[in-house]
């Protein structure tokens, strides 16, 4: 029972690291979440950044779940535990105490990237299938270059985001996985899109940024 405690508290400060934050005001010497859409994410770092720090940053957000995922499968052989360490990370990104014991606030880190490395994460650890990581991907990809070949221009990349992170549920259930890896997509797929909600209220507003933008 402490084991378990300790691991959920180690995922949730882990999953709290801004690597985004930390690689744009290290190398750029600027606040991240001052521009484009104030996220601490990586596509937000790709506008403010650059290219290599945008990397640099999706990089680390799936690392960091992946290594905390695949540490808990490792070490526990119970699935509600790595559900729930998964979770855990990927509440720790969405609100970092790191921000918080600052600023008494939260970023607008989303999940998404930490998202990713906890399904690849359970795909390497054989819990969900292979189609759980890759279908959703192949969503988000569809859904950012669509607008570009009918249009010839960069739409905004949340509601492909958003499309693709709805997949993850519907392609877990639909595996038939255990109960704790089912409620897993549920949570993740609720959590990210909450994390969205101020993109919802920019697209409506017509003042999400488009990809390739940057709002300083």
């Amino acid at each position: 029972m402490v084991e378990g405690g300790l691991l959920l508290l180690g995922a949730y400060v882990v999953g709290s690291i801004p690597s985004g934050y930390v690689l744009v005001r290290v190398f750029r010497g600027l606040d991240v979440r001052e521009y484009g859409s104030h996220n601490v994410g990586a596509i937000n770092v790709f506008r403010v950044g650059g290219v290599k720090l945008g990397v640099l940053t999706l990089l680390a957000d799936i690392g960091k779940a992946m290594l905390v995922v695949l540490v808990a499968g490792a070490v526990m052989d119970q699935a509600w535990l790595v559900a729930g360490t998964a979770l855990a990370v990927l509440l720790g990104h969405a609100y970092s105490v790191w921000f918080y014991l600052k600023e008494r606030r939260f970023s607008e880190g989303k999940s998404v990237a930490s998202s990713l490395g906890v399904l690849t994460a359970l795909v390497v650890l054989g819990e969900l299938p292979w189609p759980v990581a890759v279908i959703p991907l192949g969503v988000w990809g569809a859904g950012l270059l669509l607008p570009k070949l009918l249009t010839g221009r960069w739409w905004c990349i949340s509601p492909a985001t958003m499309a693709a992170i709805v997949a993850v549920p519907v392609v877990t259930l639909a595996g038939r996985p255990s109960v704790a890896y089912g409620l897993l997509s549920l949570l993740l797929c609720a959590l990210v899109l909450a994390r969205h909600k101020n993109n919802i209220r920019r697209l409506r507003a017509g003042t999400e940024p488009r990809l390739g933008a940057c709002d300083r």
